[in-house]
C-alpha cells in the first residue's frame, strides 16, 4: 500500500512541478538490481535521495534529486545526469531555472543568487557564457556578452546597411509619394468608385511569420513591421486580414503580432496547430494566454545539420504561394560572433524575413533575420559572397515570447521527417506579413 501511495504522490508532484502528465506515469520498479522504464525511490548511503524515472538502470526522464546538504533538483535526467529543462534549488538560497546538459547549467536559464542578484541569459558548464543580463541588488544592470562568468562588453545592435527588404520598402514609399504628388498636380476628374480589392503586396513591404498560438499570435521580424501604417497577414497576397503589433524587440529583431480574426486561419492551419500540441490555457494572471505545447527546439543548432526555410520571398512577384528551400548550418554564431544568431547557406531573399527555420524532425530552430548585403561585402572583400544568411536562435525567440507574456514549452519531436512532410508543416503554419504604408 505504501508503494502505491508513493507512486501516486510522485505522479502528482511531477505533474505539478515539471509538467509530466500523470496519465502516462511509469510503473513502479519491481527489480532493484536493474530498473528500466519504471519509477522508483532510492536513498543512497550518502544521504542523497532520488524519486523519479529510470531507464537501463540509470536516472532517465523526469525526477527529483535531493542531496544530503539540502540542495534539490526537479526536472529532466538523461543517463544518470541532469539533462534538459529543470529547476535547481540550493541550500544557500540560490535558485536556477533553465537548461542543463550532462549535469551542469548549460543553455538558456535564470540564476537567482542568495543575495537577490539575478542573471538571465545563456550558461555553459555552470558559468555565465554568451548573451545575458545581470541585475544586482542595488538595481545596477550589466547587459551584454559574458565568457566564463566574466563580463566582456555591452552588446549593441550590429551596425549594418539597409537590407534588401528595407531598400525595397523605401523605394516603394518614395514611388507612392511621387505618384500621389503627380496626381495632385493634374486636373481633377470625376472619380469612379474604386472596386474593393484585397490588400496588395505592392502597397508596402512584405515579410513572413508563423503561428505560435491558437489565439492567432504570430512571430516575425521587427524590421518587417517597422513604421507600418497598418499590418495584415495571410496565406497569400489575396487572402489577408488585419493584425495588431503586440510586442517588439528591436535589438533581437523580433515582433509578436495577433490577428484580428481567427477565421483567416485555414482549416489545415488550425488542424496542424492542434497536432503540434499548442494548448492555449489561462494561467493565474487574468487574460494571459499560455502556449503550453512545444514548437521551438531546446538545443541550439549544430554545425552542419540540415535545415528547411519557409516563407514568402518577394511577396507575390513570382507566384502567390509559399516557398521552401533547404540548407545546412554553416556556423553556430551570427554576424560579429553574435551568439543569439547562427549562419546558414539556405537561399534567403527579400520577403523571407521572419519566416520559420525547421530541423529535420519538424522542430523550429530559428527565425530568418537577414540576408548578407553582397554588394557591400564585395566592395570591402573584393569578391561576391554566396549563400551567407542568418537566423535568430530558438532560445532567443522563446525568451522573447516569455517576456511578452506568451511562454511556451520546448518541443521534443525526434522522428525524422521527409522534406515533403516538412513542407506540409511549413505550408500550414507560415504566413505572409504585409506592411502597409
Amino acid at each position: 500500500m505504501r508503494n502505491v501511495t508513493l507512486t501516486f504522490f510522485l505522479a502528482i508532484v511531477l505533474h505539478l512541478v515539471v509538467g509530466v502528465d500523470g496519465a502516462h506515469a511509469l510503473p513502479q520498479c519491481s527489480n532493484s538490481s536493474y530498473r528500466h522504464n519504471c519509477e522508483d525511490t532510492v536513498t543512497y548511503p550518502s544521504g542523497n535521495k532520488y524519486v523519479g524515472a529510470y531507464k537501463d538502470g540509470k536516472r532517465h526522464g523526469q525526477g527529483i534529486y535531493t542531496w544530503g546538504n539540502g540542495n534539490k533538483y526537479v526536472g529532466a535526467f538523461k543517463n544518470g545526469k541532469r539533462h534538459g529543462q529543470g529547476t535547481a534549488i540550493y541550500a544557500d538560497g540560490g535558485k536556477y531555472v533553465g537548461a542543463f546538459k550532462n549535469g551542469k547549467r548549460h543553455g538558456q536559464g535564470t540564476f537567482t543568487y542568495p543575495s537577490g542578484s539575478k542573471h538571465v541569459g545563456t550558461f555553459k558548464n555552470n558559468k555565465r557564457n554568451g548573451q545575458g543580463t545581470f541585475t544586482s541588488t542595488n538595481g545596477r544592470i550589466k547587459e551584454g556578452i559574458w565568457e566564463a562568468n566574466k563580463f566582456l562588453y555591452a552588446q549593441k545592435a550590429p551596425a549594418r546597411g539597409k537590407s534588401i527588404a528595407e531598400k525595397e520598402n523605401e523605394r516603394l514609399r518614395q514611388e507612392n509619394a511621387r505618384l500621389k504628388k503627380q496626381q495632385q498636380s493634374q486636373p481633377k476628374q470625376i472619380a469612379k468608385k474604386p472596386t474593393k480589392k484585397s490588400p496588395s503586396t505592392k502597397a508596402g513591404g512584405t515579410g513572413s511569420g508563423f503561428f505560435v498560438s491558437k489565439l492567432g499570435h504570430i512571430v516575425t521580424n521587427e524590421h518587417v513591421v517597422r513604421s507600418c501604417g497598418s499590418i495584415t497577414v495571410g496565406d497569400s497576397a489575396t487572402k489577408q486580414v488585419g493584425a495588431t503589433l503586440l510586442e517588439k524587440d528591436k535589438r533581437n529583431d523580433l515582433a509578436l503580432l495577433r490577428i484580428s480574426s481567427t477565421q483567416m486561419a485555414s482549416a489545415e492551419s488550425k488542424s496542424l496547430i492542434s497536432k503540434l500540441g499548442i494548448r492555449v490555457e489561462m494561467i493565474s494572471t487574468p487574460n494571459v494566454p499560455l502556449a503550453s505545447g512545444g514548437l521551438l527546439r531546446p538545443d541550439d543548432v549544430e554545425l552542419g545539420e540540415d535545415l528547411l526555410v519557409s516563407g514568402y520571398p518577394y511577396g507575390d512577384m513570382f507566384s502567390n504561394t509559399i516557398k521552401v528551400t533547404k540548407g545546412i548550418v554553416s556556423a553556430n554564431r551570427g554576424m560579429g560572433d553574435d551568439s543569439s544568431q547562427f549562419q546558414m547557406d539556405a537561399a534567403v531573399q527579400a520577403g523571407n524575413s521572419g519566416g520559420p527555420i525547421y530541423d529535420e524532425n519538424g522542430n523550429i530552430v530559428g527565425v530568418v533575420v537577414q540576408q548578407l548585403n553582397k554588394l557591400k561585402v564585395a566592395k570591402v572583400m573584393g569578391s561576391l559572397p554566396e549563400n551567407v544568411n542568418f537566423g535568430i536562435k530558438a532560445s532567443t525567440v522563446r525568451q522573447f515570447l516569455t517576456s511578452a507574456g506568451l511562454p511556451t514549452k520546448w518541443s521534443n519531436r525526434s522522428k525524422r521527417r521527409s522534406t515533403k512532410d516538412l513542407a506540409k508543416i511549413a505550408k500550414n503554419q507560415t504566413v505572409m506579413v504585409v506592411c502597409n504604408p
